[in-house]
C-alpha cells in the first residue's frame, strides 16, 4: 500500500479511512477532478478513477492553511493521478491527505548567513 508520494509540488499522503466531510470540490467517476493547477504553466493535477475531493481544515490543524489542499477519498479500487510534466500515479481505494511541499530556505529553519 503507498503510504507517502510526491508529485511535483503535491504531497498526497495515505491516512485513515474516515467519512467524507468539510465541503466537497469534486467527484468524478468517468470526468477527470482537478485537484491543483499551477500558477505559472497552467498545467494541472487531474485525478481520474471514482474518486471524492473535499477540504475539511479540522483534519488538517497540524498543516499551514496555505499548504493544505484538501482530502482525497477513492471508492473505486483505484485512482490515477496525472500531470503533464511528471510520471502518473496509481492510489489504492482509501482516503489521502493533499497538501502542497515547499522548498526550505536558510531562514526557515533558523539558518541565516551573515
Amino acid at each position: 500500500m503507498l503510504g507517502l508520494c510526491a508529485q511535483g509540488d503535491l504531497l498526497i499522503e495515505r491516512v485513515e479511512d474516515a467519512p467524507e466531510s468539510g465541503v466537497a470540490t469534486g467527484t468524478a467517476q468517468a470526468d477527470a477532478v482537478v485537484i491543483a493547477e499551477g500558477e505559472v504553466t497552467g498545467h494541472h493535477h487531474r485525478l481520474f478513477g471514482c474518486v471524492t475531493f473535499y477540504r475539511d481544515d479540522a483534519l488538517a490543524r497540524d498543516i499551514p492553511d496555505d499548504l493544505y489542499v484538501g482530502h482525497l477519498q477513492v471508492t473505486g479500487p483505484v485512482a490515477r493521478l496525472e500531470h503533464q510534466e511528471h510520471a502518473a500515479i496509481n492510489l489504492e481505494q482509501g482516503t489521502y491527505r493533499v497538501r502542497r511541499q515547499r522548498q526550505l530556505e536558510p531562514t526557515d529553519v533558523g539558518i541565516a548567513g551573515d
